[in-house]
């Protein structure tokens, strides 16, 4: 901020004085004024400074939000970031995994595994998951212009006939489909995300503009994607827009592409857990 300029203003019979500071009473009012003129410049300058201070601080500040947000092209990894996690409510869904050959059930009650943890166990060996499987997609825009998701795909990377073996499940009855909005078949011809109301339909996604303006607000969305007829390996694009500049996001299963499987087929025995979800029964 400038310096605010101050008025020194001598008085009688100071040796800086003039003669004149030293006149007679006569001349008292007009010498009087002198130093009330002096506070005024010393205000008025000072108001001044202030609004030149003020002036520069709002130049410096649209600067830098001009600087920070008019980067176009914004790089796509930067302008929108996506991060993914693959779940399921064992309430309500069917988690299911597709092993070949048999599996060693007596094996897996006596590790005393809950059904869920060993499920996933299962997929690190050589299974893959089976009939649905939920996408919990956090998307984050790190720049100031705002993002807006103008479409979601699942793009096919590889399919294979699913193994033959074993199936074991457990969760939730089927039918549970209608809790989530959000839903890609991977065995339609059309593999974008469509948007529900129940069981109803509405339309492909996003049927309403779904925009991200704001930094460290981060969208949440789940997509349930279901399995065709192969065991499919699979990416989600995430298309947007920002300004003027198309992008996309490509999200995947932590560096490799989701895998999913039909639940049904060439399936040797199928095993459900019990209600306590730590033992196997062979279903008929």
């Amino acid at each position: 901020m400038p310096e605010t300029p101050e008025t020194e203003t001598a008085e009688p019979g100071d040796p800086a004085s003039s003669p004149d500071d030293d006149a007679p009473a006569a001349h008292q009012p007009q010498d009087a004024a002198e130093p009330g003129r002096g506070r005024m410049r010393t205000i008025a300058a000072a108001a001044l400074g202030v609004v030149l201070s003020t002036a520069l601080a709002a130049a410096v500040t649209t600067y830098f939000d001009v600087w920070s947000s008019s980067r176009s092209p914004v790089p796509a990894g930067r302008a929108l970031h996506a991060e993914s996690e693959v779940w399921w409510d064992l309430t309500r869904d069917t988690k299911a995994v597709r092993i070949p050959g048999t599996a060693d059930v007596a094996k897996l009650e006596q590790e005393a595994m809950d059904a869920g943890t060993a499920l996933d166990g299962l997929v690190e060996a050589d299974g893959t998951y089976a009939g649905m499987m939920r996408v919990r997609v956090t998307l984050m825009n790190f720049t100031k212009v705002p993002v807006s998701v103008t479409g979601v795909r699942a793009r096919v990377t590889e399919e294979k006939p699913a193994a033959e073996g074993d199936l074991l499940s457990c969760g939730g009855a089927e039918g549970s489909t209608g809790i989530t909005r959000l839903r890609i078949d991977l065995g339609a011809s059309d593999t974008a995300a469509q948007e529900y109301d129940g069981e109803k339909a509405v339309g492909q996604y996003p049927t309403q503009e779904m925009q991200l303006a704001k930094q460290d607000e981060p969208a949440v969305f789940d997509i349930r994607v279901e399995a065709g007829e192969t065991a499919a390996s699979y990416v989600l694009d995430v298309v947007y827009q920002q300004g003027t500049e198309k992008g996309r996001v490509v999200v995947d299963d932590g560096g490799k592409p989701f895998v999913l499987a039909p639940d049904e087929g060439d399936i040797d025995s199928t095993y459900r857990c019990d209600d306590s979800m730590t033992h196997w029964r062979k279903q008929p």
